[in-house]
Order: C-alpha cells, then structure tokens, then sequence
C-alpha cells in the first residue's frame, strides 16, 4: 500500500554494473545490524562473566588456605633465609630489607635435618656488599652454614628472667573462658603497664620494652588472651582480630585495679594495639587507663591485609577479596573493628596516645598511624621511625624508643 510520506528517489546517472543486480545482496537493514551486535555483546558479557567466575572461584580456592596464616593463634615463624657462615660472635646472611635493618633483633635457625631450632641476638651490621651481611650475634650455640633462619623482631625466645635478669612472677587473670596466664614484674609504682602481644607473636614480643618500664617503677603485666599457647580456647580456635580478645584485655585491667592499680597504661604491638582500642570503644569502664602506648598498630585491618597481599604481588581487586575472605574466616565484620571509624564516631581519643611506627612497614601500613595522628594532634604524639620494619621502632634504636616512652609515661602518669 503506497504511502504520501515517502522519500522521493534521488535522481542521478546510473551507474555502470559490475555485476549483475540479482547477484548483489542486499544491505541488512540498520535495526537488523543493532539487533545483531547487541546479541554478540550480550554472548560476550557472558562469556566474560563465565571467565571471571572460573577466575574468582580458582582465585578464591587459592586464597582461602592463606587466609588461613592469619587467624591461626601461633605464627610457626617460617624460614626465609638460610646462614651462609659463621665465625664466634658473627653471623653471614645474605643481603636482603631484614638482614640489612639496622639495630638489634632475634635471628632464628633451625639444625639442618632436624626440627630442632635456636635463637640468637642479632647485633651490628659489621659488613655488607650486594650480596651478603655480616654482623654481630650473640649465642651460646653457632649456626651451622646452610641452615635455614628467619631475622625476628622478637629479639629474645625465653621469659624476663632468662633473657633480662629480672625477677618475675606466673601469674594468671580470671577471663571469662577461664585462667589465663600472664607474667608479672613488681614495680614501686601503683600504675600498672598492661602489655598486649601481636598476632602470632606471643609475651616474648613484650621484653623489649620491659627494662624500661621496669626501670621507671611500673609494674608489668604481659598477657595472654584466648587460643594463645597454655590459654583456654574457644570454640573455634581462631584469632577475632579483637572482636572477642578485648573481653580478656577488659580482665586483665580488672586484676590490676583489684591487685592494687591505681593507673593503667596500655601497650599494645600489631594486632594488640588493635586489641587496644577495641577495648577502649566497647569497655563499660575505662576509667583506669591513664594513657596509651601503640607500636605500629592494627588500625585498619583491611589495610593491612591489603597491604600484605599486595606486598606478595596480588593485584589490588584480589588483595581486597583476601581481606574478606580472612573476615570470613575468622567470623569477623572489620567493620566492628576499624579502630579509625570507631575513633571518628565516638569523637577520638579520651587518654593521651604515644604512637611509634616504621616507615618500612610492610604488613600495617604507616599511613594510617599518620591519618591517625593527623585526625586527633592534640592527643596522639607519632613516633616515626625512617625504615623500621613492622613493629620495629624499638629495634632500630632501642635508646631513642626508651627515651620516648620515659617522657610521655612521666607526663601523663
């Protein structure tokens, strides 16, 4: 049926055939065209999506066994070097970031075919060339070359008496899962500092801080807090990034007010800082806390997490997804425990806060101890080490630590 509205043919010359007219096909029709590349698309989107879920279930299945490193209670330290020699009161270790770290730090290794493994002191760098480190070490038993070793933090492996000569106590702290074990040292002082260790890293992480407390009259109490090593466990033998370990720290302050604590100081290392200031946000009574002390501190743990695994080389959407899966893991929303959020919702901190932290962190990321300390300047003082490595400040210069913590604990104690 003709229509009025029809375009008029243009005219023109014809042009010469090259072919005949019944051999040419005729041009699909633009909505033809449209609809067909919408369907190639649509096919595409989802054979992409069909790829990126292959990807994120194998990536996932990779991911979720790592997770596992970071709520097991007890880091089994695993060796990453390996002693090239050794001579009475030297060690060679290849050069790498943590046998060149200036300072003082633990060395660990084990006997070559046995499980059997020493701790030694790790002193002064006293050579170094591309490829090797020689420096100081203190043991009573040298390593055999070849042997596989870690550089720790933890300078020393024993209890305060064996590895400071100071006189201790065993103590333990009613917790809610039942006793927990704790060390004690007597002070002249009647304010107690409360030391909580990192994750995996146990009450030895407290001793290099305890010659100074000591020396400044505080009584010390290293704790333990649940599924640590001789701690009760609960029923699922994890780590709760401080969703449930505040409960014990939250004891553990209670014992001292009622041994005759008339003041609390906090010190927390890693995940014990975090530990902290959980218990400082959900805590009934804080009342006792007179100040605070944080050594590179789990403020963020998705930064932290994401830090670690980008650190291993995981691009950045599979770093993110590590963090939940630890989350998932542990049974842990981090956003109950982001100790920043908290600290921005409540109105910031109410007790001063001494901040120490290495700019060569590689597990809790230095910048959110400095938006840390940006957020609340007139009570968070931060300490920042040049390349100190995680929870290393006191390593790199253990007199300059002792000198800091002296002056804050004698201002706000």
């Amino acid at each position: 049926m003709p229509h009025d509205d029809r375009t008029a043919p243009e005219t023109s010359a014809p042009k010469a055939a090259t072919a005949p007219e019944a051999a040419t096909a005729p041009e699909a029709p633009a909505s033809t065209r449209r609809s067909r590349r919408s369907r190639l698309r649509r096919r595409l989107l989802a054979g992409l999506a069909g790829v990126l879920v292959l990807a994120l279930g194998a990536t996932a299945g990779l991911l979720w066994p790592a997770a596992g490193r970071f709520v097991r209670p007890l880091d089994d330290t695993p060796l990453n070097t390996r002693i090239i020699a050794s001579a009475p009161g030297t060690v060679t270790l290849p050069a790498t970031d943590d046998s060149r770290y200036r300072g003082t730090y633990g060395l660990i290794w084990q006997d070559k075919g046995s499980d059997r493994r020493h701790q030694g002191i790790l002193g002064a760098v006293l050579a170094s060339d591309g490829d090797t480190v020689t420096r100081e070490l203190t043991t009573p038993t040298p390593p055999t070359p070849g042997a596989k070793a870690k550089v720790v933090v933890t300078v020393w492996a024993s209890d305060p008496r064996q590895a400071l000569g100071l006189d201790y106590q065993d103590v333990t702290y009613p917790g809610e899962l039942g006793p927990m074990p704790a060390w004690f040292l007597p002070g002249t002082d009647t304010t107690w500092a409360v030391q909580v260790h990192g994750l995996g890293a146990g009450r030895a992480a407290g001793l290099r801080t305890m010659p100074a407390l000591h020396e400044l009259g505080h009584p010390v109490l290293d704790i333990t807090y649940r599924n640590d090593p001789g701690a009760p466990r609960d029923s699922s033998g994890k780590r709760h990034f401080g969703d449930t370990e505040w409960r014990d720290l939250d004891a553990a302050v209670r014992y001292a007010r009622d041994h005759g604590a008339t003041g609390v100081v906090l010190l927390g290392h890693s995940m014990g800082g975090g530990i902290v200031e959980t218990y400082l946000q959900r805590a009934a009574d804080t009342s006792a806390v007179s100040a605070v002390v944080l050594d590179s501190p789990a403020l963020d743990y998705r930064a932290a997490l994401g830090t670690v695994a980008t650190g291993l080389g995981l691009p950045a959407p599979v770093a993110a997804l590590e963090a939940e899966i630890v989350g998932l893991r542990a049974d842990v929303d981090f956003d109950d425990v982001d100790a920043l959020a908290a600290n921005r919702r409540t109105g910031g901190p109410e007790q001063p806060v001494l901040l120490f932290h290495g700019t060569g962190d590689t597990v809790v990321p230095y910048a959110t101890s400095a938006e840390f300390a940006r957020d609340w300047p007139d009570k968070v003082t931060l300490v920042t080490v040049d390349g100190a490595s995680h929870t290393g400040a006191w390593n790199a210069d253990p007199d300059a630590y002792g000198k800091e913590l002296a002056a804050f604990l004698a201002q706000h104690t």
